[in-house]
């Protein structure tokens, strides 16, 4: 079997495939469907790391695609649920600005020849898992499985939590430089 190529693995890319559909049952109002699949999306990101280090099958790749795996699916979620006024604009934009200013920094270190490894955090964890958690509640919520009214505050924190891992990250860039080209 290739390098890479394993049952975590293929889980993150099931996860990145599962996410077009999720996007196509959202827009056209299969809010219970849509549900399902962002919850199986969810769960898939929490048992492909589960199994990763339970099997011992980490891989470089594991560790560069489940984090864009998380990306894809939060991301094309919370945008869509914006353009269909689902949730606050504002929300959706710090969630996905902290998520594109860190893959660009990331990016531009590569460029200057300063190979950041990939190491999600504790807190970029947790930070990922409010977000899952928030949406479920949205997607929940419009599927008619839950009424609830104070998801605002699971938004507020998820944002306020992103912010923070967000800078912790672009620090850890500017360190990662300056220690890495002295």
């Amino acid at each position: 079997m290739p390098q890479g190529v394993n049952l975590p693995n293929s889980l993150t890319v099931f996860r990145i495939f599962l996410t077009p559909f999720l996007l196509g049952l959202i827009v056209y109002g299969k809010m219970r469907e849509a549900f399902w699949f962002f919850l199986i999306g969810s769960l898939s990101d929490a048992l492909d790391g589960m199994m990763a280090r339970l099997l011992g099958q980490k891989t470089e790749l594991g560790r560069f695609l489940d984090p864009a795996a998380d990306k894809i699916l939060l991301s094309t979620t919370l945008l869509t649920l914006v353009i269909l006024e689902k949730i606050p604009v504002w929300i959706a934009i710090a969630l996905v600005s902290r998520d594109m200013i860190i893959i660009f920094g990331f990016v531009v270190l590569r460029l200057v020849d300063t190979p950041m490894p990939i190491n999600p955090t504790r807190l970029g964890k947790i930070s990922t898992t409010l977000e899952m958690v928030y949406l479920f509640f949205i997607l929940s919520g419009l599927a008619g499985y839950l009424n609830i009214s104070e998801t605002g505050y699971i938004g507020d924190l998820a944002v306020g939590l992103s912010l923070v891992s967000g800078g912790y990250y672009v620090s850890q860039g500017f360190y990662w430089y300056h220690h890495y080209k002295e």
